[in-house]
């Protein structure tokens, strides 16, 4: 398996754990026995889900460079001048 297939089914289980995520937020806002703590804790368990999936589709999607600056807060490799002179 290539790391793109890899890379791709890893995106497709994040964007059915969100669906998932979603669905069960839903079930619990319209269920009046449920505790408010319950649709919080899947509101959580949403926001999450949504978060990974964002940066791995800006990662999937975008430069790994910029990725880095945006995610990691590691700024860009600076070109080293090629001839050597510190002028």
């Amino acid at each position: 398996m290539s790391e793109l297939d890899k890379m791709m089914a890893f995106g497709h289980w994040l964007e059915q754990r969100r669906l998932q995520f979603q669905a069960e937020l839903c079930a619990l806002s319209i269920d009046r026995s449920k505790p408010i703590d319950a649709i919080r804790v899947k509101a959580g368990h949403l926001e999450c889900a949504q978060l990974t999936l964002q940066a791995f589709s800006d990662l999937y999607n975008g430069d790994l460079g910029k990725f880095m600056q945006e995610y990691l807060g590691q700024a860009p490799d600076e070109e080293e001048e090629s001839d050597g002179d510190s002028h």
